[in-house]
Parts: structure tokens; sequence; C-alpha cells
């Protein structure tokens, strides 16, 4: 059962190379049209929030096979569907400044985890880790960058905010490359 799910997840590689070029596209299209790409962002986040959500609380209510996490998966769930509520009531204006620190602490949440990805990728090979660190490094400093003054320093934000997706999915389409890499020398395609 096992080696099932593990050839399963293996055939999955391409998933972070997708999420690695919409990030990529997000970055590129803040840099392009930062006035234009906060309120439709904000409102696609809220969407994509509440699928993460559904699908979470869906996995949790599935899987409950023992030390299958499900419990965490649906305790997730539960929050991100709640989240996405409150902030589809928000009026424009707070729902522009609750999007703008909410994209700055989920850039940091994400690029921590990659990081600790990576570290346990490199048991598997060490080619390419540095890189990895150095782009998931820019993308935190970029995203404390943004925190620091998200509202105050206008376009500055979406340079930082550009910067930081980009960066991002470039690990991203890396990692997969590498997953796609080890994947095919322990003969799980």
């Amino acid at each position: 059962m096992k080696d099932q799910v593990r050839n399963k997840l293996a055939k999955l590689w391409w998933f972070p190379m997708i999420t690695g070029l919409l990030s990529i596209g997000i970055g590129i299209w803040c840099l392009l049209s930062p006035s234009t790409s906060l309120p439709i962002m904000a409102i696609f986040f809220i969407a994509i929030v509440f699928v993460a959500g559904c699908m979470n609380v869906a996995y949790g209510l599935i899987n409950n096979a023992p030390h299958s996490n499900w419990a965490w998966s649906l305790c997730l769930g539960i929050i991100e569907v709640l989240l996405a509520g409150w902030l589809y009531t928000l009026p424009t204006a707070q729902l522009t400044t609750a999007f703008i620190y909410g994209v700055g602490i989920f850039l940091i949440v994400i690029a921590i985890n990659a990081i600790c990805e990576t570290f346990m990728l490199s048991s598997h090979s060490n080619e390419w880790v540095t890189w990895l660190i150095c782009f998931l490094l820019i993308t935190l400093i970029f995203a404390f960058i943004f925190l620091a003054g998200p509202i105050a320093d206008g376009i500055a934000v979406w340079l930082y905010i550009g910067i930081s997706f980009i960066t991002y999915g470039i690990y991203r389409i890396i990692l997969a490359f590498k997953i796609n890499r080890i994947n095919k020398r322990l003969g799980l395609k």
C-alpha cells in the first residue's frame, strides 16, 4: 500500500512546476500593474483559501487512517473556510489591507516550509540545494521588507511582493526538476 501511494505521489512531480509558473506569473503581474492587481488578487485569494479549505475538510473526513494526519487537515480546512468567509464579508478597503498583510505572512510561511522541504530533499541529492536556499532566503527578505511598511511604501510594495513571488516561483520550478530527477533515479516513474 505504501509503495502505491509513493508511486502516485512520484507522478505528481509537475505540481510544483505549475505552482512555480503561476507564482512567477503573479509576480510579473504585480510588477507590471500594481494598482489593478490588488483588488483582483484579494478576491482570487479568498477563492483559493475557500477551495483549499474545502479540500482539506474533505481529506480530513475521508482519510481517517491511523498515522495519516487527517485531524490536522480537518482543522486546517475549517480554519481556511472560516477565514475565507470572514474575508468575503470585509469592505473593499479593509479587504485590501487584510490581503496585503495576509500575503506577506503567507510568503514567509511558505518560504520557511520550502526551506524545510529543501533540507529533506537534500538527503537524496545535494545538487541545487544552495541555489534553492538562496532563492528562498531572497523570498524571505523581500517578504519581511514588504511587511515592514506595506501600505506606506506605495508602489515599492509591489516591487517587493512581485520579486518575492518570482523568486518563490523559480524555487518551485527547480524543485519540480529535482523531484523528477530523484524519481527517475529511484525508479518511481
